[in-house]
């Protein structure tokens, strides 16, 4: 099956020849999660680089660390410096922040497809702790560091990008650019032809009822994979399409799993289990207050910053050292603190016991 790999070395057209869809948007939002490294200053500029000339061996070791999939990234990456619907794009303004005590996770980039014509791709949640807790922050706190960042970078792109703009992003970075293009000037939103959010995760009612949204609802273009459980987080009121896969549940997070036919994507239903999932964790999260979600997500991420690690990669490569001084971490939380833990997982587990029986005799057409 194909997927953005195959796409990128095998459709040569032009984007004079067909205009940017939401494959080209998958594949563009892919660069904002590459290391580019600070001996290259133009691209955080709005200068920029072109894409072509960043196709260099010494380089690859930096562009790669550390990101999912290094090996269909180098294929990826070395499809599109040479494919001419891409290699003459310009990589700019790229900036990549992460700060421990906002906690913080942001990184951005522009891509120049034409002179009046911009990508503005925002990464998704990379493998540190604190991105992972900046995550769960969204669920009881609106907006997060990482959302305000997008909407000022948003802006200074817009200031120095002429002409229509796309804006979108994978996982996490799908959300960011549904906020900035939400939270954008008028005249901002007016240039704005689409945002791409793949597999994003959604937003508190208060957002998705805010003029700014309804503003630019119309412009989403949504996509999950048929399992999807990231994307189908927290409230939603953007309309999706729903995309096959190559891999199963959680895996389908993974873009390089999304099959394409032509130069689309190819399009399915969602599977029962992510309806059964989605309903489960909304029915979750609803009976927990904003202060019960924190105090949740604070005890974990306390849990887990007692390791000492700041990359899950981390925890990964040492995990016969790390898993037991994880149990014994969760082991010495003071009583009260390991209680309303387990209490919670309770409520979880109970809200999925309540899930299925509800979903059935509600005529469920999945079940």
């Amino acid at each position: 099956m194909r997927n953005i790999v195959a796409y990128a070395e095998e459709d040569l057209d032009t984007v004079e020849t067909r205009l940017p869809g939401a494959v080209d948007s998958l594949v563009l939002s892919w660069l904002s999660y590459l290391h580019y490294p600070p001996d290259l200053p133009s691209l955080r500029t709005w200068a920029g680089e072109r894409l072509a000339d960043l196709f260099k061996a010494e380089l690859f070791p930096r562009l790669f660390r550390g990101i999912w999939d290094p090996e269909n990234s180098r294929r990826l990456f070395t499809a599109l410096a040479a494919n001419p619907r891409f290699r003459d794009a310009r990589l700019l303004g790229f900036t990549e922040q992460k700060d421990t005590e906002l906690e913080k996770q942001f990184a951005a980039i522009t891509v120049r497809l034409a002179h009046d014509l911009h990508y503005i791709a925002f990464r998704g949640t990379d493998s540190s702790l604190v991105g992972w807790k900046e995550d769960f922050n969204m669920a009881f706190r609106h907006p997060v560091p990482s959302q305000e960042e997008a909407a000022r970078y948003l802006t200074r792109a817009a200031d120095h990008c002429p002409g229509r703009l796309l804006v979108g992003g994978h996982s996490k970075g799908g959300n960011l650019a549904v906020y900035a293009a939400a939270a954008a000037a008028p005249e901002i939103q007016a240039r704005i032809d689409a945002v791409f959010s793949h597999d994003g995760p959604g937003f508190p009612d208060a957002f998705l009822q805010s003029e700014g949204f309804r503003t630019i609802r119309s412009k989403i273009r949504k996509t999950i994979p048929q399992s999807s459980v990231v994307g189908l987080l927290l409230s939603q009121q953007e309309n999706y399409l729903v995309v096959r896969s190559s891999r199963l549940s959680l895996l389908q997070h993974d873009p390089f799993s999304w099959v394409i036919e032509g130069a689309d994507f190819s399009y399915d239903k969602l599977d029962p289990l992510a309806r059964y999932w989605d309903h489960t964790l909304d029915q979750w999260l609803l009976r927990l207050s904003d202060g019960e979600r924190e105090r949740f997500v604070e005890a974990l991420y306390g849990v887990l910053s007692s390791l000492e690690i700041t990359d899950f990669t981390e925890f990964r490569t040492g995990w016969q050292k790390n898993l037991p001084a994880l149990m014994r971490a969760a082991a010495n939380l003071d009583p009260d603190t390991r209680a309303f833990l387990f209490q919670v997982v309770r409520e979880l587990i109970s809200a999925s016991l309540q899930t299925f029986p509800e979903m059935w005799h509600k005529g469920h057409p999945d079940l």
